[in-house]
């Protein structure tokens, strides 16, 4: 009991303690995270071994991502005469690195953010990092597959290539082996313009940000907060600002951009949704991916305690999206959840609240024939069994 109290009082309501429902982790914070018995850490790791095929697909393509950005572009022919790609080479205004770290870092220290400040759940940050290495492994994919296979010249490659043109420059187009340019690899880097790779992983990551940040700060939740835009616009401007940046520098045409950011979004909305709902979905939690792949008998036990469904009150798990949530975050949601027939069906199949109701699932077998028990109270108040009118009782 009291450590059900205690994991409610450290996820402070919306609307009272701390701020958009952070607050500061309490010494009992820290040891449901880290010091957990020698019991919890073998459950742990049961909930783990459940994604190590997932953890394999995600090796297999970050690996493979690398892989085809190693080789080389198509060799296509160009006309000397092109003015669109006669500019001057200069300097990225965005180093190369900074797409792939922004990519990659920006969802997982909002994960940890929202770890440790807020959550306390282990099963959404294993998620995350599992949709973002996921999501730019396909981005990489993707990119370096196409930029090798269409093979087209960036906007300074005449700069790149030095032609050994000693009169007018013919009419007809040319290849690569009039340039004199002797490091090949600078060479093959201005032949591999379309799709912009600083557009598609900036947009790809900071998408998958932007997501996960509306849906942890519950932006569906129809109250109308301005700072959930800001923190989903914020990314999204981030991203658009670094792939607008490849057009400033003469390093990408506007084409390369556009398309790199809209394949960038897609992949990394599509990240995102293979282990969370969507943000615009009113029946479930959507600060939480998705269940767990062990039974619930068998899954950590995250603070198993008395939630709240407005007058209705629930035992539920802290990790399943489509449990209802503590009574003081359940305040952040629309009516339309509150009382959605996607909650258990022992909630909403209760057709009358005219008097105290309850129900209970007891214990039932699952697929392996293992029994697990879960608890369902309903409790109304009072008033609500009044009747709304002379004619109830006929």
């Amino acid at each position: 009991m009291e450590k059900s109290q205690d994991s409610r009082h450290s996820r402070q309501s919306y609307n009272d303690d701390g701020f958009c429902g952070f607050s500061l982790p309490n010494k009992s914070d820290f040891k449901r995270l880290f010091l957990v018995s020698k019991k919890e850490k073998r459950r742990r790791w049961r909930l783990f071994k459940t994604y190590i095929p997932d953890w394999i697909i995600l090796i297999l393509i970050n690996a493979a991502g690398g892989l085809f950005g190693i080789l080389g572009p198509r060799h296509r022919e160009f006309s000397l005469s092109d003015r669109s790609i006669q500019y001057s080479n200069h300097r990225s205004y965005v180093p190369d690195f900074v797409p792939p770290l922004v990519g990659y870092g920006a969802p997982i220290i909002s994960a940890l953010v929202f770890l440790v400040f807020r959550r306390r759940n282990w099963h959404d940050f294993h998620c995350t990092v599992l949709g973002i290495f996921i999501a730019m492994g396909l981005n990489n994919i993707a990119t370096n597959i196409i930029k090798n296979a269409v093979g087209r010249p960036r906007p300074d490659f005449i700069d790149r290539c030095q032609p050994n043109i000693t009169e007018n420059p013919p009419l007809k187009l040319v290849d690569y082996r009039v340039c004199t340019q002797t490091d090949l690899k600078y060479l093959h880097e201005g032949m591999r313009s379309f799709p912009s790779g600083h557009a598609s992983l900036s947009f790809c990551g900071l998408t998958f940000t932007a997501l996960y940040l509306a849906s942890h700060l519950r932006y569906n939740d129809q109250r109308g907060h301005a700072y959930k835009t800001i923190a989903f616009y914020i990314p999204l401007f981030c991203a658009t600002l670094i792939a607008i940046s490849r057009t400033a520098d003469y390093h990408h045409h506007w084409q390369d951009v556009l398309a790199g950011s809209l394949m960038g979004a897609f992949i990394g909305w599509f990240g995102y949704r293979t282990y969370f709902p969507s943000i615009f979905n009113p029946h479930v939690m959507t600060d939480r991916p998705y269940p767990s792949r062990i039974p619930r008998s068998a899954r950590p036990s995250e603070a198993t305690e008395t939630l709240g469904v407005g007058d209705a009150h629930v035992v539920a798990v802290d990790d399943d999206p489509y449990q209802v949530d503590t009574p003081d975050e359940m305040d952040g949601m629309p009516y339309s959840y509150q009382m959605n027939p996607s909650v258990p069906a022992s909630i909403s199949q209760i057709s009358s609240r005219s008097s105290v109701a309850s129900a209970a699932r007891s214990k039932r077998p699952d697929s392996k024939g293992s029994s697990r028990r879960n608890q369902v109270s309903i409790q109304v108040s009072p008033e609500e069994t009044m009747p709304s009118s002379p004619n109830a009782h006929a």
